[in-house]
């Protein structure tokens, strides 16, 4: 028994020490070290791990139990950002705002499953003010309808902003759809194409408030299902070797990019005139370089409101909540809401927004 305790000891001062760093990660930079970013990617194993280690210890009646508890209480204030009881909730009135942002993966136009109807008929129900769109895609679907049109017709929304379009090619990208009419627009250009970038529109609201709002869709990990471990891999030394480097290889391009696109849309950000709402696929977790720093001192929509762990992706890969509803002081959110799931890797999300 000494030496099974002596041994579990070893893995919690790891595990301890390995919480402390995923704390630390938010305020690292990958430009600088990389590796940080992997133990925030970790946090809520290292969480539940340093809690079993705590009632183990408690079982036991040993001291050591203090070691895995003060690792807990110092970064406590995180576990807020990944799990919420309950959240607040409120009347929608008047002149409030359902503000709905999903990555739509293209409507499921890769995959043969194209689900602009259904998505179409839920948004009908619900009736947003503002859309938010990342991976959108303008194309024919049922009858010639456009998946714009298909959208502004099933929710009474007469103007959207698509960030661009490549040469014979549909217009793609992050898109905005506004119940009201933007009275100005922009984009913030990564320079890596039409997939990723910030599109923004200065909308005035009723009651003559106007916000800035931004759908914004970070560098991507593009992890395939190829990089999948199965059963197999398990067996073969070689194949779970070569897709580990082959994951960590992109996991670490993805948060050097993404540290080098956030530069870029905070730096817009703060030079609005109005009060920002920031939504879309910021494809980080809670306790990453990229979630501090996009959301700076603003509100966390799912913190404010949400319930559960509010987790959106739902890929082949374990389950995160990288898609976000931000907004500044000036404003509060009620009712957040991750779900229900269409055909794309990524839940819908929706927030309702008092001005």
């Amino acid at each position: 028994m000494i030496i099974l305790n002596r041994i579990i000891w070893i893995f919690n001062l790891i595990a301890g020490i390995a919480l402390l760093l995923s704390y630390a990660a938010p305020y690292i930079s990958p430009m600088i070290w990389w590796i940080a970013a992997f133990f925030g990617l970790a946090f809520p194993l290292l969480f539940i791990l340093n809690g079993a280690f705590f009632l183990y210890w408690l079982i036991l009646g040993k001291l050591k139990l203090i070691f895995p508890l003060l690792c807990i209480l110092v970064g406590f204030n995180h576990f807020g950002k990944v799990y919420k009881l309950a959240g607040a909730e409120a009347s929608r009135e008047e002149n409030d705002l359902v503000l709905v942002s999903m990555n739509v993966k293209y409507f499921g136009q890769t995959d043969g499953k194209i689900y602009v109807d259904s998505l179409s008929r839920y948004l009908a129900d619900i009736k947003p003010e503002i859309i938010c769109f990342q991976e959108f895609v303008e194309f024919p679907v049922y009858k010639g309808k456009s998946t714009a049109k298909s959208i502004n017709k099933a929710c009474g929304i007469n103007y959207h902003l698509i960030q661009g379009k490549d040469k014979g090619a549909p217009e793609k990208g992050v898109v905005i759809f506004s119940k009201y009419k933007p009275i100005k627009t922009g984009y913030v250009s990564f320079g890596t194409g039409n997939v990723n970038g910030a599109i923004w529109a200065d909308i005035v609201l009723p009651g003559k408030d106007t916000v800035r709002v931004y759908s914004c869709h970070l560098q991507s990990n593009n992890l395939s299902r190829k990089e999948q471990f199965k059963q197999q891999d398990v067996q073969n030394q070689e194949e779970a070797v070569k897709k580990s480097k082959s994951i960590i290889k992109r996991l670490k391009l993805g948060f050097e990019l993404r540290s080098e696109q956030v530069a870029l849309v905070t730096e817009h950000m703060e030079k609005s005139p109005y009060p920002v709402i920031l939504a879309g696929d910021m494809n980080d977790t809670q306790l990453s370089y990229t979630y501090r720093r996009m959301r700076g001192e603003k509100k966390d929509a799912f913190v404010e409101s949400g319930k559960g762990a509010g987790n959106t992706y739902v890929g082949p890969f374990p389950s995160y909540r990288i898609d976000y509803i931000f907004h500044d002081n000036a404003l509060r959110s009620f009712n957040y809401k991750n779900g229900p799931y269409f055909e794309s890797d990524h839940k819908l999300i929706q927030a309702l927004i008092k001005h």
